[in-house]
Formats: C-alpha cells, structure tokens, sequence
C-alpha cells in the first residue's frame, strides 16, 4: 500500500512585476506638475510686476472745504491740518495693472468727496491719498483695505478700515469714531464728548485724553487698555472680559453722568487715572 504525500510547507510566490517602476512615474508627474506650477507662478507675478505702474499727482484744497469725505477700496488714508503758510492739499498715489482705481473727485459746497472702486479682478490696484486740510474739517474716512491716521482736526472724526489700523491723534471733536475689523485702534490726546473705538480682532489703546461725556472701547479679540484724565471722576465704568484679566483703579459711581465701557471677549481689559 502506497502513501501519498502532500507537503505542508507554503509554495513559493512567483516573482512579480516590481512596484519601483510605478512609484518612479508618479514622483516623476508629481515633479514635473510642480515645476510647471513654480513656473507658471513666477510668469504670472513677473507679468504683474511688468504691467503694475504707480502715479502720482497733486491738487489743491479750497479753503471753503469744511466736510473730507473719503471713501475707497484699498489704500492708506493720512489726514492732517495745514499749518500756518501752510497750503491746503491733496497729494495721491495710484497704483494699476490688470485693473486701474476709478477715482472721482468733487467739491459740494463745502463738502470734498473722494472716491475710489478697483472692481473684480486680478492684479494690484490701490490709492493712497494724503491730505493736509483746513484746521476745522470734519473728518469721514473709510477704506476696505489699508491704515486710517488722522492728525491736528479740530472737528469730529470718523475713521473705517476692514483690514488696518486707525489712529487719531490731537484732536478735539464732538464725536470721534475709529473701528477697524482686524486690526489696532489708537486715541492718543484726544478732546472729545462721545468716542466709540471697536475692533474684531485687535487691541485698543485711549490716552491723554481730556474729560467727556461717553467711552466706548469693544474689541472682540485683542487688549483694551484706558488712560482715563487724571484726578477725574467719578465714572460709571462697565469693564468686562471672558478671557483675560481685569484691573479697574478709578473712581466708580454707577450713576455718574460720565460712561466708559470697556469689553473684550480675549484679552486684558485696563481703566486707570493717569
């Protein structure tokens, strides 16, 4: 009688086709898709930098101007007060390539209004605009992308950036208003009744400031820091932040006619004397 015997050791595996081929061609399209996109970037921005022109120009100011109203896509807004000889004007920065600002500029009265639109599109398109104006112009500035300063003004202010930062500095106004989405906000010896300061994401800072009716200091991310005037008070302050420390070192009376309100979602919240 004959046994049959069946081997219980595995079968050798056949050799088959190696996986480095595969792996080579994919680096090689990853490689060759990246040179093309380093490549076609770098056309792309030496097109701009080729067709991207910058002008210049300049205009005088009436001295009847009482009201600046300036309203623009994107671009730095500085306004300041002539001095003494000093002549009122404007001075401005256009900036073009695939697409160009479309400014209009007119006088209503006593009121100069400056607007400027980049529309859609791609490529560098801004204005920047400095103006040296009458010692008594009420101030409006707004701007989507760029820094709002206003310096010198003796009327009220209000100054509007969605990305920037706004400074105010030696002003005396009924009204003062500075907000910014992203970005810092600044009152720096400043006379005022009502100031409002408000920032999404950014800190704010109030100092050398003489006495008023009404604060308000907002920021949802960022410190809110207040140098409120010396010896002054007492104060009807609500200072509050979720996340963050709070230090108050003035005089409080909830029914004082002078109001500060100071808030933050994230971040330190200060009101002290100077």
């Amino acid at each position: 009688m004959h046994q049959t015997i069946s081997s219980t050791g595995s079968t050798p595996r056949l050799p088959g086709p190696s996986r480095r081929p595969g792996l080579r061609r994919v680096i090689r399209l990853l490689a060759i898709l990246t040179g093309i996109t380093l490549v076609g970037g770098g056309a792309w921005y030496l097109l701009l930098f080729l067709v991207t022109r910058t002008d210049t120009g300049s205009a005088a100011i009436d001295k009847s101007v009482r009201t600046v109203e300036v309203a623009i896509d994107s671009g730095d807004v500085r306004v300041d007060v002539a001095g003494q000889g000093e002549k009122t004007e404007l001075h401005k920065k256009l900036t073009k390539s695939l697409r160009s600002p479309d400014e209009k500029i007119e006088q209503d009265g006593d009121t100069l209004r400056i607007t400027t639109t980049c529309g859609d599109g791609m490529g560098r398109c801004g204005s920047d605009y400095t103006l040296t104006v009458p010692v008594g112009t009420r101030v409006k500035v707004d701007t989507r992308l760029g820094d709002v300063s206003v310096t010198g003004v003796r009327a009220s202010v209000e100054g509007r950036t969605r990305i920037g930062s706004v400074n105010v500095e030696h002003v005396t106004g009924e009204r003062v208003v500075a907000a910014s989405k992203t970005g810092a906000i600044t009152l720096k010896d400043v006379d005022f009744d009502v100031a409002e300061a408000t920032s999404k994401m950014g800190d704010i800072r109030v100092d050398e400031v003489e006495p008023f009716k009404k604060l308000k200091a907002v920021s949802k991310m960022g410190d809110v820091e207040l140098h409120l005037p010396s010896g002054a008070g007492p104060f009807a302050v609500h200072a509050v932040t979720k996340i963050g420390d709070r230090k108050v070192a003035v005089d409080q009376d909830s029914s004082s006619g002078t109001a500060v309100e100071a808030r933050t979602k994230i971040g330190d919240v200060t009101v002290r004397n100077d």
